[in-house]
């Protein structure tokens, strides 16, 4: 895997990071004011909003560049499964109508311009309409940007296993054509581990010397001639010669 995909994933990363900060921070909003009016707070709202959190919690562990982030990809394709099931719960809440439907004015609005305090619902307008168009978008936004990092898993392990699978096919063609040859393959990394195996054992023995003892002469009883210690015969008139073992 090169580079370039990595600072891809980064990237893609950080845009699931933002997206999802956004929606936390919005339906956060909302829910600390539904919290204050003691009102009861929406279940779709509070799916959307801990998915949220989910997001921002493995974009951070996965977007360090590194290995582990690619083969997170079942758990890309999941995430973003659950980001369009949010997406959609919050679209079916205000259906077609939008910032106009009843559920918006008498909840989402009437929450976030604290209409609480005043006691009616009756004018409360349109407050917030702009940020519930952002976390419905961001969250959209959030998903794809998780379906893009599933697709790039996809794509740079795929890549890593064709290059393994064809070093292992050339590995085999070379074991082969030696095979075939009579010769016997020879492969740099056992090259390498008996160069160092070589090198250890000369290193050991680096200190050690051997010494070779000079052989003592002695001279025939019968003739006088020198001739080598431990030898039977004299080399010159052959006679028997006697030796003496130590104790």
């Amino acid at each position: 895997m090169g580079s370039g995909s990595r600072v891809i994933s980064v990237v893609f990363r950080l845009m699931q990071l933002v997206s999802a900060a956004v929606v936390a921070g919005t339906l956060g909003h909302y829910l600390d004011n539904i919290h204050e009016a003691g009102v009861g707070s929406n279940r779709r709202v509070v799916y959307a909003i801990a998915i949220a959190g989910i997001s921002i919690f493995f974009a951070l562990v996965l977007m360090p560049p590194l290995t582990y982030s690619f083969y997170a990809f079942p758990l890309d394709f999941a995430i973003f499964v659950c980001w369009m099931v949010a997406f959609g719960l919050l679209v079916n809440l205000v259906g077609s109508r939008g910032c106009n439907s009843t559920w918006f004015r008498t909840n989402w609005g009437w929450a976030w311009g604290r209409w609480y305090r005043v006691g009616t619902a009756e004018q409360v307008g349109h407050p917030g309409c702009s940020s519930w168009r952002a976390a419905i978008a961001w969250a959209f936004i959030g998903g794809i940007f998780w379906l893009l990092s599933f697709v790039l898993g996809i794509i740079v392990l795929s890549r890593v296993r064709g290059r393994k699978h064809e070093d292992s096919t050339h590995i085999k063609r070379q074991e082969k054509s030696h095979m075939a040859s009579g010769v016997t393959p020879v492969y740099p990394h056992e090259t390498v581990s008996r160069t160092e195996e070589v090198t250890q054992n000369q290193e050991r023995l680096g200190g050690q010397r051997t010494f070779v003892q000079p052989q003592q002469g002695v001279s025939c009883s019968q003739c006088g001639t020198l001739g080598r210690l431990g030898t039977r015969f004299c080399s010159n008139c052959g006679f028997e010669q006697t030796t003496t073992e130590a104790v």
